[in-house]
């Protein structure tokens, strides 16, 4: 199998080179890989007069029907692996850490009461990892923000709990005693920003300033969101950020309301072809909760 998907990626490259760098290893094992199964087929694959990579008759046919095999593979492991789960009650569940500043804590432990024959998992992951982790079979829900539901078909999502982002900045800057701002009043800022390469929240706020006439003068990024809050809280900048951060009680730091709308809800993200009525009554449920939650804050 480690030598299909090496060929299928070659076959899908325009030399070696290309190949050995998509899969993150050097071109004379790829080159070692590729004749091996040459000799294990008793097969020609490739045309070694050029350059580029130029498959055979033969080698055509295999590139068309690997991925048949590895749709075939993919989808017999994660029946068997997926049934153990189910019969044994037990649910992987990917999230970040910034969904338990929105009630997802007090969500999760209504749940627990509801459905005591299951065992929950929560796999701290970053959004981008959770969409690799539905398609690998590792987790079986992800809850990401708003931003990281957007083009993600096959996958599909649906909200668990809407908020906006809002300003957050020290207790201390000049603007921290209006009761809301506008993007442009924030276009000479320096900008603290969650990781663009973890989160797409923070392009989403980037396409929003660029909208509103400005690019964001980024000063600093960072993965946590308790160290975003930190750094604020430091005065060095301001964040755009949702208006469930604010429930922390931070001492030097003010949440000022955004007037331009930026969407940071909550959302569930999954594989539609592997949901159950049992995850759609807990994210169901996971939806209540965590309403009932703001309510009573409110």
């Amino acid at each position: 199998m480690k030598m299909l998907r090496y060929f299928y990626v070659a076959s899908h490259s325009q030399n070696l080179t290309q190949a050995a760098e998509r899969l993150h290893i050097s071109k004379s094992p790829l080159s070692a890989q590729m004749r091996d199964l040459e000799a294990v087929l008793g097969v020609k694959l490739f045309n070694r007069e050029q350059r580029s990579i130029q498959l055979t008759a033969t080698g055509k046919l295999l590139r068309d029907e690997c991925q048949a095999i590895f749709d075939v593979m993919e989808r017999s492991i994660n029946q068997v692996t997926q049934y153990a789960r189910e019969t044994q009650g037990h649910l992987r569940l990917g999230i970040v850490s910034s969904a338990f500043w929105a009630g997802f804590g007090y969500a999760c432990q209504q749940l627990k009461a509801d459905y005591p024959s299951i065992r929950f998992e929560f796999i701290e992951l970053s959004p981008q990892k959770q969409k690799v982790a539905l398609f690998n079979n590792e987790i079986d829900i992800g809850f990401v923000r708003y931003a990281d539901t957007l083009d993600i078909n096959p996958l599909e999502s649906c909200n668990l709990y809407c908020e906006s982002m809002w300003v957050a900045l020290s207790d201390k800057h000049d603007l921290s005693k209006k009761k809301q701002l506008s993007l442009p009043e924030l276009s000479h800022e320096k900008f603290v920003m969650m990781s663009q390469k973890n989160s797409a929240s923070s392009q989403l706020v980037v396409n929003h300033c660029v909208k509103a006439g400005f690019i964001p003068h980024i000063v600093q990024e960072v993965v946590e969101p308790m160290t975003l809050m930190n750094v604020i809280e430091s005065q060095a900048g301001v964040a755009i950020v949702p208006q469930s951060f604010g429930r922390q009680n931070w001492q030097h730091i003010r949440l000022v309301e955004l007037k331009e709308p930026i969407h940071a809800h909550i959302c569930a993200i999954y594989n539609p072809q592997k949901m159950t009525a049992e995850k759609q009554s807990l994210i169901q449920s996971l939806h209540v909760y965590m309403n009932s939650e703001l309510s009573k804050q409110t």
